[in-house]
């Protein structure tokens, strides 16, 4: 007795794009130019970072009521960095979509708040992103389940942006033995608040 036993084709990752062979004749751009535009954000990215960083430290060199605020930013664009670096370097799949994901959004909002420092910059290559992110679910096999798990990215980097935001604003260090001065500010989730310094301490009122 003979018997024939037909194995299954095997299942790809609805998420992993076909080869770059089966989608040149789409027009669709390949995936080495998609690694290198990343690896360019993450590279200029970097830049920024550092240039920022000097900026605040060494020219500027102004104290600040809020001393974790820059701590903050200059951690959350090395965090974009190594997202747009990893997009780059990881094989194809989720991880590669949500990351990639959440560098757009990062670079997009924290550009769009700082539009008028180190924003620009930023915003630019943010819309760069934007066209990598683009590539890489107009590539996948199910665009659907890609667009869903780089939305997931892009809502992650957003509430970590937002509640960064919100807590740095609110930890105040007044110069020890100020005895005036003040400032405020609004919150995105909590509102308004207003501050004054006395005898070094921090007096916080919200909704003002």
């Amino acid at each position: 007795m003979i018997t024939c036993r037909v194995n299954p084709p095997p299942v790809r990752d609805v998420l992993v794009a076909p080869p770059d062979g089966e989608l040149a004749g789409n027009g669709l751009p390949s995936s080495r130019v998609i690694r290198r535009l990343s690896v360019v954000v993450a590279i200029l990215v970097v830049v920024v970072d550092v240039l920022y960083v000097r900026y605040i430290v060494f020219v500027q060199g102004a104290t600040s009521d809020q001393p974790w605020r820059v701590p903050f930013v200059a951690s959350y664009l090395a965090a974009i960095a190594i997202c747009a670096l990893l997009s780059a370097t990881l094989p194809a799949g989720s991880w590669r979509l949500a990351l990639i994901g959440a560098a757009t959004a990062g670079l997009l909002v924290l550009g769009f708040f700082a539009l008028f420092s180190i924003g620009l910059p930023l915003f630019l290559m943010g819309l760069v992103a934007v066209g990598i992110l683009v590539g890489q679910i107009t590539r996948a096999e199910s665009r659907r389940a890609a667009a869903t798990v780089s939305i997931a990215g892009i809502l992650a980097a957003v509430v970590v942006l937002m509640a960064g935001f919100e807590i740095t604003a609110r930890i105040i260090a007044c110069p020890p033995g100020a005895v005036s001065g003040g400032g405020g500010g609004g919150g995105f989730l909590t509102g308004s608040y207003s501050y004054t310094c006395q005898n070094g301490r921090a007096i916080v009122n919200s909704g003002q």
